[in-house]
C-alpha cells in the first residue's frame, strides 16, 4: 500500500517537475457519450521496461496499472472495475491511451496519465466530460397550458419558446422545472398558457444541449372542424413554414379510447404511402411535398381526435384535430318539401291568371250595358 500511497503526490510534484526540466507535459479535452466506450489518448517515447499508471483526481487507488509487461489491478479503484483497458498491442510503439467502457455521469474529472521507460517518464492530463444527448422531446396540450419535456439528458438542457403567428415575448411566459436524477441525468419540463382561443397558435418548444450542439425543436396545433355526416370529407394539415420539407415521414393516426391508432403514413424520400388496412384515406403527394398533408377521408369520418404529424430529425410538428359531426338533412324531407312548394307555385300562378282575365272582362260588361 506504500507504493500506491506513494503515487499520490506524483500529479503536484511532476507539474513542478515539468516547468523546470522542460520534459513533454500535454493536457487534453475528452467529451464522453453516456454508456458509450470512451478513449483517453496518451502517448509516450517507447524505450523499453514500461510503466504505465492511469489515476483520477485526488484519489489513491488507480484508474488502470501495467508493469512487468502485465495489468496490475490489484488495488485497481472500484468504480473502475472491468471497465478499462490499455491497447496492449500497441504499448511498445509507445500508446498508453485508456479505453474506458459504459461512461457515466461519475466518469467527469480529470485523470492524471504517468509513464516510465528506462530512458525517463512523461506526464499528460485528460480532462473528461460525459454527455447525454437529448434523444426526444414530447408535447401535449394540459387544461388552459401547453407542456413540452424531456429527459435523460447531461448537462442541463435550455428550453425556449415561441408561437406561430408571432406574440410578445412577455405575453409568453413560461414556467420551466429542471430536476436530476440518482444518476445524474436531467429531465426538464416546461410550460406556457394558451393565448386566446385554443386553435389561434401552434406553439413551438426548442431544447437546446448546454454546448448548443444539439437542438430539438417540436410544435403543437389543436383545431376544431365540424364534417357533415356523409360523403367525403377534408381534415387540414400544414406544416410549419419553418419546417424542413426534405427527408421527413407524414404520419396520420386516429385516437380511440385513449390509444392511437395509425391511418396511413408517407415517406418523403421514397413517396410511398402506407396505408393501414384501409383504402378510405388519402393524402395528395405532391401536396404533402409542398408542407400541405391534409387528409381526404372518401367516407364519412368517424367523431375523435386525428392526429397529424411531420417528423424529420431532430423536428416534429404536430397538429390535433378534434372532429365533430354534423347530422345531414333528410333526403325524404327534401323531396316532399320540393314537392309541396311545386304545388304551391303552380297554385300562385293559376290565381293570378284567373285575376287577370277577370279584370280583363270586367270593362267589356259596362261597354254593352
Amino acid at each position: 500500500m506504500a507504493f500506491w500511497s506513494a503515487m499520490a503526490w506524483i500529479p503536484t510534484a511532476v507539474i513542478l517537475f515539468c516547468v523546470w526540466t522542460f520534459i513533454e507535459c500535454t493536457e487534453t479535452q475528452v467529451v464522453c457519450s453516456l454508456s458509450e466506450d470512451c478513449v483517453l489518448q496518451c502517448s509516450f517515447k517507447a524505450a523499453g521496461e514500461e510503466v504505465i499508471h492511469w489515476t483520477f483526481t485526488h484519489k489513491e487507488d488507480p484508474v488502470h496499472a501495467y508493469y512487468h509487461d502485465a495489468d496490475h489491478l490489484e488495488h485497481q479503484d472500484q468504480r473502475f472495475k472491468g471497465r478499462t483497458s490499455l491497447f496492449n498491442g500497441l504499448i511498445k510503439a509507445g500508446n498508453a491511451s485508456l479505453r474506458l467502457r459504459n461512461s457515466n455521469i461519475q466518469d467527469i474529472g480529470r485523470y492524471h496519465c504517468y509513464t516510465s521507460t528506462n530512458k525517463g517518464n512523461q506526464d499528460s492530463w485528460v480532462n473528461v466530460e460525459v454527455h447525454a444527448p437529448i434523444q426526444s422531446v414530447g408535447i401535449e396540450m394540459m387544461g388552459d397550458e401547453v407542456s413540452c419535456s424531456s429527459q435523460g439528458i447531461y448537462p442541463a438542457p435550455r428550453v425556449s419558446w415561441i408561437t406561430d403567428p408571432p406574440t410578445q415575448s412577455d405575453m409568453l411566459k413560461d414556467s420551466t422545472q429542471t430536476s436530476a436524477d440518482p444518476g445524474g441525468l436531467y429531465s426538464v419540463q416546461s410550460r406556457v398558457r394558451i393565448l386566446g382561443n385554443i386553435s389561434d397558435h401552434t406553439y413551438v418548444c426548442s431544447v437546446t444541449s448546454a454546448d448548443g450542439t444539439q437542438e430539438w425543436m417540436t410544435s403543437l396545433r389543436q383545431q376544431e372542424i365540424n364534417i357533415v355526416n356523409e360523403g367525403s370529407a377534408i381534415i387540414p394539415c400544414i406544416a410549419l413554414r419553418t419546417f424542413n420539407l426534405h427527408n421527413f415521414t407524414l404520419t396520420w393516426a386516429f385516437i380511440r379510447v385513449n390509444k392511437s391508432e395509425v391511418i396511413l403514413t408517407f415517406d418523403s424520400l421514397t413517396k410511398q404511402t402506407v396505408d393501414q388496412g384501409t383504402s378510405q384515406a388519402k393524402v395528395d403527394p405532391d401536396q404533402v411535398l409542398s408542407g400541405n398533408g391534409s387528409l381526404w377521408l372518401q367516407n364519412t369520418a368517424q367523431a375523435g381526435t386525428y392526429t397529424c404529424s411531420f417528423s424529420a430529425f431532430q423536428i416534429q410538428h404536430l397538429v390535433h384535430t378534434h372532429v365533430k359531426l354534423t347530422p345531414a338533412q333528410n333526403k325524404e324531407s327534401d323531396v316532399t318539401r320540393s314537392y309541396w312548394s311545386t304545388i304551391m307555385v303552380f297554385l300562385a300562378t293559376a290565381a293570378a291568371v284567373f285575376l287577370l282575365l277577370r279584370r280583363y272582362k270586367c270593362p267589356s260588361s259596362h261597354t254593352q250595358s
